[in-house]
């Protein structure tokens, strides 16, 4: 929705297990999505997707360029949130008790949600003023992490995730989920 450019929406199943045929498998062979598509390349993990996206269509100003300094910060946020917040999340939800800090991939949970709260307290955005496809990935996180209570109750979580919906792309992706669901529902 961000990038506005026409796409075709393929909706799996996961409750009949589309997401395990052979067909989809052939695109992620862990089965899981999101996944795109482009051509013959298929492109799976939500920064990957991000990161491909915003660079194929520069004209949405989602990604800065290779040579804007902006593009490391834009580039460590997909990547962490991928690598460490998600990481923190699972073992915070599933009560798994903090493994040795040297095998640790994101050091604890509650060094992740500082390193997190840090970053969006800057704002409004990641990258402060401008918003990149690196909000779209982490703020679609932040939003579903609050809905779940899986970060700590802290005002830089709330309002960075109340900017990103407050988008209108967000706003038509979340009516047009809200459709989709009442179909998949009848």
């Amino acid at each position: 929705e961000e990038l506005g450019v026409p796409h075709e929406l393929k909706v799996l199943n996961l409750k009949k297990g589309e997401h395990k045929t052979p067909e989809y498998l052939a695109i992620n062979p862990m089965g899981k999505v999101p996944a795109i598509v482009h051509g013959d390349t298929p492109v799976t993990e939500v920064g990957a997707i991000a990161i491909y996206l915003a660079d194929l269509f520069p004209g949405a100003g989602l990604a800065p360029a290779i040579d804007d300094p902006q593009r490391g910060t834009y580039l460590r946020w997909i990547i962490f949130n991928q690598s460490a917040v998600e990481p923190a999340i699972c073992d915070f939800a599933l009560k798994r008790a903090p493994g040795q800090s040297s095998m640790m991939p994101y050091g604890t949970y509650d060094e992740t949600m500082e390193a997190l709260a840090g970053a969006l307290s800057k704002g409004p955005y990641i990258l402060g003023e401008r918003f990149s496809a690196a909000d779209v990935v982490v703020g679609s996180g932040v939003r579903w992490m609050l809905i779940f209570k899986l970060l700590p109750e802290r005002p830089e979580f709330a309002s960075y995730a109340d900017r990103v919906m407050s988008r209108p792309a967000f706003v038509r992706a979340m009516t047009k989920d809200a459709e989709l669901a009442k179909v998949l529902a009848a």
